[in-house]
């Protein structure tokens, strides 16, 4: 009797503890108000809770992390790795009273790589890392600029982002005939190509945007006017994503020593047409037509008007192109590094300008002494050439505007440097005369391009 008294109240207790059971083990009510503020997760606190949690899964691969978190934690304190993610958040229960409640809705997050480089500046320009330079450009310090000169000189960065952005000076932005033009190339996209005028001191530009935010992109950017005319600076660049450290040399390299026709001069312009910055276009010029023909990396250094010796179209007339060759630009005090690079093939399209001073003698005497000075400083600027670059192929180019009363003297400069300079070569074509005063017209750019490629690929065999 006394062992089913036992038996009786052992199952009374069993049964209390089963109903007191079920009585505790209430699920906590889901987290209200979750929400991802940049990396910043916040929700109203769920009473009862002792603690929350999140799942954070990868829906390309299905792997699922979780973490214990509290409300106002940052994302990016949590070692995720970059990439897209679906996030939950649950409410963990104080004891067996109390169970975790369901998960809430997910959320999309992406964590991003915190270890990107989102912005250049300062030195970090010019370290070769992020940006390659075309062209001649020169840092300046104590403004935190890289400096950009010369027609088609410009910047290129790769990046993985929706969208990148540069800010720009400019000099004689506020001269209509003078302020500087950029191209903007996105991924190698020439026929949609951005042109844009800079008409500030200081510019933000928006070099590309609206993007596939995981893919890579390239974007490249050319000063498509010439430098006597206007400058431009890159103070900043700055992309949503990440640079990529990818700078990429072409392995062929050209260089034009030059004046007005192969920075565009008036290409888009008529012939009764003053030239300006916005009828003139370096890259539908044929020295950036030759270099994009050719895979080749590109430098001019060139001014409308210069000449090997004199010109009468610069003040003063001793201006010339030799002696302002040896520096960054014209009218710089700044020496140039010509170890910067090694072009395979220099073009010198040079003695127009020459030959207006020339000719503005009033005495013969006077006009023969000016000619034998400008072909001693032409062949003197050819042997300076190939001095520095013992390498290359150099062709004396001649014939674009015509310049018939310095054919004759072209072809002597040449047999004379020749003697003592080897792999030198010696081109003629024309051009058609049709853009602002008398240069050649963007068609015929075209045209001088292809016969110029060709020659190129003789002479190299590229």
């Amino acid at each position: 009797m006394l062992k089913n008294n036992y038996l009786i109240l052992l199952i009374v207790f069993l049964l209390i503890l089963i109903l007191t059971g079920c009585k505790d083990g209430q699920a906590l009510p889901i987290p209200d108000n979750f929400k991802i503020e940049g990396s910043i997760i916040t929700w109203t606190d769920v009473k009862n809770a002792a603690k929350y949690r999140i799942e954070i899964e990868n829906p390309d691969t299905g792997d699922i992390l979780k973490r214990i978190v509290a409300s106002g934690d940052d994302l990016n304190n949590y070692n995720i790795t970059p990439g897209n993610y679906q996030i939950r958040l649950q409410a963990v229960g104080t004891d067996k009273k109390w169970l975790d409640s369901a998960f809430t809705e997910a959320l999309s997050y992406r964590q991003t790589d915190l270890t990107a480089v989102k912005v250049i500046s300062g030195p970090a320009l010019v370290d070769n890392l992020y940006v390659k330079w075309m062209g001649r450009t020169n840092y300046n310090s104590a403004a935190a600029v890289n400096m950009i000169y010369h027609s088609t000189s410009g910047f290129e960065v790769h990046f993985v982002g929706t969208e990148v952005k540069a800010t720009l000076s400019a000099t004689n932005y506020h001269i209509d005939y003078k302020r500087p033009y950029i191209v903007i190339v996105l991924d190698d996209d020439y026929d949609n190509a951005k042109t844009l005028a800079l008409t500030q001191a200081e510019t933000e530009v928006v070099l590309a945007e609206g993007l596939t935010a995981n893919g890579e992109h390239k974007v490249t950017v050319y000063k498509r006017s010439e430098s006597i005319d206007s400058h431009i600076g890159v103070k900043r660049l700055e992309t949503d994503g990440a640079f990529q450290s990818k700078v990429e040399y072409r392995e062929r390299m050209i260089e034009f020593i030059a004046a007005s026709s192969s920075t565009g001069f008036g290409n888009l312009g008529t012939a009764n047409e003053g030239k300006t910055t916005a009828n003139s276009d370096a890259l539908q010029a044929y020295a950036f037509l030759t270099a994009r023909a050719l895979n080749a990396d590109l430098s001019i250094y060139a001014a409308s008007g210069w000449g090997v010796k004199f010109s009468y179209w610069t003040n003063p007339h001793h201006l010339n192109l030799y002696d302002a060759y040896k520096k960054v630009d014209m009218f710089s005090d700044i020496n140039w590094n010509f170890s910067n690079y090694f072009p395979d093939v220099i073009v010198m399209n040079l003695g127009t300008n020459d030959w207006s001073y020339v000719q503005a003698a009033d005495e013969p005497n006077e006009k023969n002494r000016r000619m034998a000075e400008f072909k001693t400083q032409y062949i003197n600027f050819i042997k300076f050439v190939r001095g520095i670059y013992p390498d290359a192929e150099i062709i004396i180019l001649y014939g674009l505007m015509n310049e018939t009363n310095i054919f004759d003297a072209t072809v002597e400069i040449y047999n004379e440097a020749a003697k003592t300079v080897d792999q030198l070569n010696l081109f003629y074509i024309n051009g058609d005369g049709k853009g602002c005063s008398s240069h050649p017209s963007a068609v015929s750019h075209q045209a001088i391009a292809a016969a110029l490629t060709n020659k190129i690929k003789e002479i190299i065999d590229w």
